[in-house]
């Protein structure tokens, strides 16, 4: 008896030892409040009230009642509040015109690039993602020779909501979602939208911006969309909750009749938020010099 207590107490502080090491490691590696992603109330998105006495009416009152809410990770290095812009549109659906589309550019001065990415491992059909550690993303950012690796100027992200009239007198609803993460289309059904209090629910990846309809979906995302191992993983928890203005000061119009709101928009003017970009242009730096950097563009709208 006496020898197991003599072994159990040499064992013992060689177990602390093993884990005090691992521990440490694990923890300049990798962020350990990654991992827990906190949900928010979802309901299904049902069909609501429009009744308009004229065209432009009907066009603003849909805007109003299917406005998105975007949901941000706590931790989102952009400032909400001054620096983002939502310039959208609303027009006939070219497809079938007893649909509208609310297309909407959600706009930032910054793409954070490798401050946002996290480590996705995907085995079968399940998968996980978590943070590497500020140490890591230091270490990336001496390497190669910037505070952020693969960040940029300029960044949209769009989305597409396609309403159609519902089967009582009076209620419209939603009919399907398109968004581009990173610029790649995916389209969603009805079902597969959830709203919180009415309002479509898009998840915003920290810092890379990209918007997804769950949170499941975008911590099993990477920008590469490979499976295996990523480095690239996005990464979505519940942090504050953004009601972008989808007043008629942002609306840019259709290609008959286009306004630059970043020059018309008395907000963004006062701001001088994106001063020099042209919504209907080419490219879009993100208020980044006045559009003739030689820095590639990384960032476009997709208006009608």
């Amino acid at each position: 008896m006496k020898n197991h207590l003599e072994r159990l107490k040499s064992v013992i502080p060689r177990l602390l030892l093993a884990y005090c090491i691992v521990y440490t490691l694990t923890s300049l590696l990798i962020d350990h409040g990654s991992s827990t992603y906190t949900g928010i109330s979802e309901t299904a998105c049902s069909p609501k009230p429009v009744e308009a006495d004229s065209y432009d009416e009907l066009r603003q009152l849909l805007v109003d009642v299917f406005a998105p809410t975007l949901v941000f990770s706590p931790g989102e290095p952009t400032n909400l509040r001054e620096e983002v812009a939502v310039p959208y549109q609303i027009v006939s659906d070219m497809q079938d015109m007893g649909r509208y589309v609310v297309r909407g550019a959600v706009t930032y001065p910054t793409d954070y690039g490798a401050t946002s990415f996290g480590v996705r491992l995907s085995i079968g059909s399940d998968g996980h993602s978590f943070w590497l550690s500020k140490t890591v993303l230091r270490t990336l950012g001496w390497i190669f020779g910037q505070a952020h690796v693969d960040s940029h100027n300029g960044d949209v992200e769009m989305f597409e909501l396609y309403l159609k009239p519902s089967e009582e007198i009076g209620y419209w609803e939603i009919d399907s979602l398109s968004l581009f993460p990173h610029g790649q289309r995916t389209t969603y059904s009805a079902d597969e939208i959830h709203c919180f209090r009415d309002s479509p629910i898009l998840y915003v990846s920290r810092g890379k911006h990209a918007m997804y309809p769950t949170l499941q979906e975008c911590n099993h995302s990477s920008v590469a969309r490979t499976r295996g191992v990523q480095l690239t993983a996005e990464h979505c928890s519940i942090g504050e909750l953004y009601f972008p203005a989808m007043t008629p000061e942002f609306d840019v119009g259709d290609s008959e009749d286009p306004v630059n709101v970043f020059e018309t928009s008395p907000t963004l003017v006062e701001r001088e938020l994106f001063q020099g970009e042209d919504v209907w242009g080419e490219c879009f730096l993100g208020g980044h010099g006045d559009g003739s950097s030689d820095a590639p563009c990384r960032a476009r709208f997709r208006w009608w």
